[in-house]
């Protein structure tokens, strides 16, 4: 079960993502994503709809991680995302591992896709980089938001 419990975001990030249109219960209709990864062959996990009904449709703003005077973002639009990388890809990611993955989003200038697992946990993959943005929803936009640095999946 994902917990969007807000509380558990930093000022800073709850800031950026009001900025973004997001605002505490927040809930959309996910019938055109839904759609869409499931046209793409994507599992659609229960924790990935709960996610975009409170997050789908955001474009966060946020500092950029490495140039300070400098913005990046980031996008909630899973089926932009899946209409951008061919599925054998995130098989790939998949296979690497060890559990489906759904298409959720992109980050950094839309060069990296955002991927969940059934467990809630967000990845990030790039030709053949992959990283571990976080091991729930909340953690993984607190770290995309935050610049944190994360962990490269072999």
């Amino acid at each position: 079960m994902v917990d969007m419990d807000s509380r558990a975001f930093s000022t800073t990030t709850r800031a950026l993502l009001k900025k973004a249109g997001w605002y505490d219960k927040r809930v959309i209709d996910t019938g055109v994503y839904e759609d869409t990864l499931r046209k793409r062959r994507y599992p659609v996990h229960e924790c990935v709809l709960q996610f975009l009904r409170e997050f789908g449709g955001l474009t966060v703003i946020h500092p950029h991680k490495h140039f300070p005077n400098e913005e990046d973002r980031f996008h909630l639009n899973s089926s932009k995302a899946a209409n951008s990388i061919d599925f054998s890809r995130v098989k790939s990611y998949s296979a690497r591992i060890g559990t489906p993955l759904c298409v959720i989003g992109q980050a950094y200038r839309e060069y990296m896709v955002l991927l969940m697992d059934s467990n809630e946990r967000i990845y990030a993959g790039y030709d053949g980089l992959l990283i571990k943005v976080g091991d729930s929803a909340v953690e993984a936009i607190e770290a995309l938001c935050t610049g944190a640095s994360f962990s490269k999946i072999p």
